[in-house]
C-alpha cells in the first residue's frame, strides 16, 4: 500500500494511503497501479497527466495545477524512488 511504502521511505501520503501499487512507471508512461518520481523539473507537466496511482515528490515540490495521483513526499524524491528499485 502507499502507506506502507511512505513508511519505508520516511514519507508522507498526500491521498488515500490504501491505494496499492504493484510496479514501478516511469511518470509519463503511468498507469493505475503504478508508482513513479518526479525529481527534474522538466517533467513535471507529466505529474498533471499521468495515470499512475502515486507519484513520489520532494517535500518541497510545489504543484501548479491540478492532478489526479496521489503523492508520496520525501526528502528527496529521486533518493526514494532508488530505495524502492532496491
Amino acid at each position: 500500500s502507499l502507506g506502507q511504502i511512505a513508511a519505508i521511505l520516511g514519507g508522507t501520503v498526500e491521498g488515500d494511503s490504501n491505494q496499492l501499487v504493484n510496479r514501478l512507471d516511469k511518470i509519463q508512461e503511468g498507469k493505475p497501479g503504478g508508482i513513479s518520481f518526479l525529481a527534474n523539473e522538466k517533467y513535471e507537466p507529466y505529474l498533471y497527466e499521468t495515470d499512475s496511482t502515486a507519484v513520489i515528490v520532494s517535500e518541497g515540490f510545489s504543484p501548479t495545477r491540478a492532478f489526479k495521483t496521489t503523492l508520496i513526499r520525501v526528502k528527496d524524491a529521486y533518493l526514494g524512488f532508488t530505495m524502492l528499485l532496491e
